[in-house]
């Protein structure tokens, strides 16, 4: 992706989430950074994460107060690019990095961009490098030029451009839910019922349905849709500092609490929560949920004192949460609380016909960033996705389209720009061949027995010596990134969106698993 893909991002990309994704994914192929994000300004001063890469998903959402930041502080006062060169003060994405366990280095590279609409504060660009002379290659200009592109996005929401009012960017959300099924057309329905209302809503479905589809169309067609989003995923927060992250904490409320730090309701403040898995919730966060879904009350942790918020709650849950209560693991009260009007998102596999244009725009998303002029699917191919399985549900179907685009592309061999590319039937062999438990079963692959169906493999006596578990990870990992590398022809972007890891990533495995050559060091 080029910066031109970034600047037609623009006028191409139907919501302002999606314009700022692009525009990241084009800065990440255009800088060493390793995570980026765009934080958006709110009228308290706070500013919250709305659009990032390379910062765990959690991050999403997240809030911070620049007075208690010198880095965020510093920026927003800002009048141009300013890069941080004084490894003593705090970074405020350290522990969010992702895939590190915890503190960021000190000495790396970090830098920010504000971004201003019409002369005010808007948010701010961050970029942070592993690689503490990773941003020496990014011109000032250059950020500049990408930060004016992503305060041109923030205006595709509430915004002062005319063509994309209130009523227009219901509109655009509409296009969310692509399908023809009876199902799909319920939901739309329930939608627009629902959406102008501040009720709870829940959605249910299998994994890989489209739930967070769904809660986002409910906030892009409400009144609130000029007001943030904030997806929380809770089952990826660790359970001793879920009540922290909803609802925030006060300095010195626990070990490591160095600074007071608002919570996810907070951020959500005049707009939408959405709560995925809120299955996972432990007991005691389901209280302090309970409280602010009845009282609009949350109490950070180590406050004595409630603090009023307003947040519409959209939760979702692949469980049965009537057999959770009835086992002692979700309290009936929240259950029946969030059970105003439930949204059941019907498995793939019941709505066959929606197929063919959830595979059309799978294909044409990244068609638009691997430059092709097009993707078309032929006959036997599209027959082929139609009738597969699908256990992973919508998440698998795109899956399996983008993987098919990448072969047909290495296949061709002759690169996608400019191109219209057509998928045929080999393309998509093991599309859906996933068994009830997420693994492929490919033709001739041998069958993994689950536990309890065999003791030991076929063949294999049981005395017989078993590899310690490292060492076949790190076995299994070697190959894996052989493969994805001798696939994309040495290329770590390529790679890396083979394996569903990041480019930056990708290369740094590489180069430890000893597959590519070390870059030489950098002189100063």
């Amino acid at each position: 992706m080029t910066l031109l893909d970034a600047v037609l991002s623009l006028s191409e990309a139907p919501a302002r989430d999606e314009a700022l994704q692009r525009i990241l994914r084009a800065l990440a192929q255009a800088t060493a950074a390793d995570a980026l994000s765009v934080l958006t300004a709110a009228e308290d001063g706070s500013v919250g994460v709305a659009a990032q890469i390379g910062l765990s998903p959690a991050a999403l959402g997240l809030s911070f107060n620049p007075a208690e930041h010198p880095r965020l502080r510093r920026a927003t006062l800002a009048a141009g690019p300013i890069r941080f060169l004084d490894p003593s003060e705090p970074d405020p994405y350290s522990g969010w990095l992702l895939g590190s366990a915890g503190e960021i280095h000190p000495i790396h590279a970090c830098m920010a961009v504000p971004l201003r609409v019409q002369g005010r504060l808007a948010g701010l660009l961050t970029l942070d490098a592993c690689d503490p002379h990773g941003l020496r290659g990014l011109r000032d200009e250059d950020a500049r030029m990408f930060a004016a592109l992503c305060a041109g996005a923030l205006r595709l929401d509430g915004s002062p451009a005319p063509a994309l009012a209130a009523g227009a960017r219901r509109a655009a959300g509409g296009g969310a839910l692509p399908g023809r099924s009876a199902a799909m057309r319920r939901i739309e329905r329930e939608i627009a019922v629902l959406a102008p209302l501040s009720v709870p809503v829940l959605v249910t479905g299998e994994t890989g349905v489209g739930k967070e589809l769904v809660a986002r169309a409910l906030h892009e067609r409400s009144p609130r849709a000029s007001r943030a989003l904030v997806i929380v995923n809770c089952a990826a927060i660790p359970a001793q500092l879920v009540e922290s992250e909803l609802f925030g904490h006060r300095k010195g409320a626990f070990t490591g609490a160095t600074a007071a730090r608002a919570g996810r309701f907070e951020a959500a403040h005049g707009g939408t929560i959405f709560l995925d898995e809120i299955g996972e919730l432990p007991l005691a966060a389901q209280a302090q949920l309970l409280r602010a879904l009845q009282e609009g009350e949350i109490q950070p942790v180590g406050e004595d004192r409630a603090r009023r918020v307003e947040a519409r709650v959209v939760a979702a849950t692949n469980r049965d949460l009537r057999r959770e209560v009835a086992e002692g693991r979700f309290r009936a009260d929240l259950f029946h609380r969030l059970w105003v009007y439930p949204i059941c998102v019907p498995p793939l596999r019941e709505r066959r016909e929606d197929i063919p244009a959830l595979c059309e725009r799978f294909a044409a998303e990244l068609a638009a960033e691997l430059g092709a002029a097009r993707v078309d699917i032929a006959e036997p191919a599209l027959r082929a996705l139609t009738q597969a399985g699908w256990p992973g549900n919508v998440r698998e179907l795109k899956n399996a389209v983008e993987r098919a685009v990448l072969r047909r592309t290495m296949a061709e061999g002759t690169g996608a720009a400019g191109r219209t590319l057509v998928l045929r039937r080999e393309d998509v062999d093991d599309a859906g061949d996933a068994d009830e438990h997420g693994a492929l079963a490919r033709p001739g692959a041998p069958r993994i027995e689950l536990p309890g169906e065999r003791p030991w493999p076929a063949g294999a006596p049981p005395g017989a010596p078993v590899e310690p578990l490292v060492e076949a990870l790190e076995r299994a990992r070697r190959e894996a990134f052989a493969r994805a590398f001798r696939a994309a022809g040495g290329n770590a972007a390529m790679a890396g969106r083979l394996l569903g890891v990041s480019r930056s990533f990708a290369y740094k495995e590489a180069v430890r698993l000893g597959l590519i050559p070390a870059p030489e060091p950098r002189r100063r």
